[in-house]
């Protein structure tokens, strides 16, 4: 079990696809994709600063960048995120980063309909032709965009067994659980994905208006937990059901 990378993502964070210098000179509707925040910061020097510039939906309009990790089907990743007071998100969906493997398939993690509640749109693009969410887009626990505070994100996609459906997603806010989605078939042999494996995250902007701040970005095999050199929280008690966002 390892931790693959834990990233300050700050001046010389190295293995993105491209410095992040270089992505600030990506401009939409005039503004620059990001900068370094040395005022709201959770450690080092800076916290990565993503400006969003009121994008129609669906509009990429510049500036995304990414990032590999060893190859994996049981992906943790933690990171700690700040939303400018005041961001207005999307009436439709604000995206903020998604993880991938080798473009088959990837996880996209942001808010629907302009609610505060963290959502997920785990999607196939399966070698079939056939392009659609695998899962229902879901989403429980709020994530407030109006008062600057840090919050730690912890997330978790668990491929299943080709043939079974024991698939993983779970997500934590702080510590508490607030995402739990056992028994999923992820990869199938149907649809060309039976050997996905997650490889790379991506940081970019889709969609809302304001910044957006992240800090301390990891991944690994295994849960990280908060930094500080403390344990990871031990695993929660499984809730119920949840009774938030879920569209098919």
């Amino acid at each position: 079990m390892a931790i693959y990378w834990d990233d300050e993502l700050e001046p010389g964070s190295t293995g993105w696809q491209g410095p992040f210098e270089n992505r600030f000179l990506d401009t939409c509707g005039g503004v620059n994709w990001g900068s370094y925040d040395t005022v709201n910061k959770v450690s080092g020097t800076a916290s990565l600063k993503i400006n969003y510039p009121g994008m129609a939906y669906h509009d990429l309009c510049g500036g995304f960048t990414d990032k590999a990790f060893p190859a994996t089907t049981d992906l943790w990743a933690r990171w700690y995120v700040r939303f400018e007071p005041g961001f207005i998100l999307n009436s439709v969906q604000t995206k903020m980063m998604n993880q991938s493997t080798d473009f088959l398939q990837s996880n996209w993690w942001g808010f629907l309909w302009g609610s505060n509640e963290v959502t997920v749109q785990l999607q196939n693009y399966p070698t079939n032709g056939e392009t659609r969410n695998f899962h229902p887009n879901v989403g429980i626990g709020t994530v407030s965009t109006t008062n600057g505070a840090w919050y730690m994100i912890e997330t978790r996609t668990k491929m299943n067994t080709v043939g079974q459906a024991d698939g993983l997603l779970e997500a934590w806010r702080d510590g508490v659980q607030f995402m739990h989605y056992p028994g999923l078939e992820i990869r199938k042999v149907s649809q060309g994905t039976q050997n996905n494996v997650f490889k790379f995250n991506r940081i970019f902007r889709q969609n809302g208006t304001g910044s957006i701040n992240y800090d301390r970005l990891a991944f690994g095999n295994t849960r990280i937990g908060p930094i500080g050199g403390e344990p990871p929280p031990p695993p929660p008690t499984v809730p119920s059901a949840p009774t938030g966002l879920a569209v098919t």
